[in-house]
């Protein structure tokens, strides 16, 4: 029995790896996705997202809970920016919660490209004054951005905090698998 549980621990793990399928995002960007995302369609993108630019692509799981986007962000930077992007950003995402807890706060090099990375549970509170008795909204974000022809490509993952267990292990093998060609336009 105890080495039935033990194969099941450690296969587990390669079972997740497995579900990832390398996705063609666009002739310059692929990123491995589980198998069961798929592009979100127009009403479903429309219910959930307000954007002043439009993605350049969003995915989600068939339950539609889970997200992954890629996004140009609208603030021109130069390459040897990144930390000063990081830190932009990261108090960008501070202000939009009422409460960030970071379990990442980093510059990584993937597949050859440096990003500045994020993980963190952001809790939004409801309004005191509000009518309905909404609890707090709990979510887990992984989210990267890099510079690219001194633009900002945004790679965001998110999902309801009480899938947690499942995407902390997994958001980061989505992410590291991020390719963006060097000819990007």
């Amino acid at each position: 029995m105890k080495s039935a549980f033990l194969i099941v621990c450690l296969v587990a793990p390669l079972s997740l790896i497995a579900q990832l399928s390398p996705t063609k995002v666009t002739d310059y960007i692929t990123v491995s996705l589980p198998s069961d995302f798929r592009p979100m369609n127009e009403q479903e993108i429309n219910s959930k997202y307000v954007y002043t630019r439009r993605p350049m692509a969003l995915y989600t799981d068939y339950g539609v809970t889970v997200d992954f986007g890629i996004n140009r962000g609208n603030n021109q930077w130069t390459q040897g920016d990144l930390t000063i992007l990081k830190d932009f950003y990261k108090a960008n995402i501070s202000s939009l919660y009422d409460e960030v807890s970071f379990t990442k706060d980093a510059i990584e090099t993937i597949n050859g490209r440096e990003f500045a990375v994020f993980e963190f549970v952001a809790i939004v509170k409801p309004e005191e004054d509000a009518i309905t008795n909404e609890s707090a909204l709990r979510t887990y974000s992984y989210i990267q951005y890099t510079i690219v022809n001194n633009q900002t490509l945004v790679f965001t993952l998110s999902s309801p905090y009480q899938h947690i267990r499942k995407w902390k292990d997994l958001a980061p093998q989505i992410m590291q698998s991020v390719s963006i060609k060097k000819n990007f336009k």
